[in-house]
Formats: C-alpha cells, sequence, structure tokens
C-alpha cells in the first residue's frame, strides 16, 4: 500500500526529487518518514509549506489516514517577480 509525494521548487530541490513513494497511513508519519529521508534542509523547507492529500490542504498536525494510492502534494511559499 503506497502514496504518490509530489514535491515542487524548494521542497524538490532539498529532497534531490520530484517524486517519492511512500507506505500509506497517519500523515504525521508520513511526513516524518519523508524528513528522515530528506534530511534537515527537508524538514525546514517542509516546515513551511502547504500539504495536499487528494487536492485538498490540510494541516500537516491532522491526524487524518492518507489511504493508498493517494495523492501528496509539497507546494513550498513562492512569491512574485518585479512588475
Amino acid at each position: 500500500m503506497t502514496v504518490r509525494v509530489r514535491m515542487f521548487a524548494a521542497v524538490r530541490d532539498a529532497a534531490g526529487t520530484a517524486e517519492v513513494q511512500v507506505d500509506a497511513g497517519p500523515l504525521p508519519r508520513l511526513l516524518d518518514e519523508l524528513c528522515r529521508r530528506h534530511g534537515d534542509l527537508f524538514a525546514r523547507r517542509l516546515a513551511v509549506s502547504t500539504v495536499l492529500v487528494d487536492g485538498t490542504a490540510v494541516d500537516r498536525e491532522a491526524d487524518i489516514e492518507v489511504p493508498d494510492g493517494a495523492e501528496v502534494v509539497l507546494l513550498p511559499p513562492v512569491s512574485g517577480g518585479d512588475r
């Protein structure tokens, strides 16, 4: 039972990859596993990122179950350019 995790911008750079697979389960455990895999810089960037589960933004600490086949997206904050 796996979950697809897609990462963008600074989170992707910190992880060194745009996509990984992790075991389905509680969201906090899933995110902790990603931090263990990818290190401190990843964890710092994740701390300020938006987490989406199947297209819905969720709190990183939410006690929700991420089911088999779900997609988790990690989006760091973005800023606009000069006008």
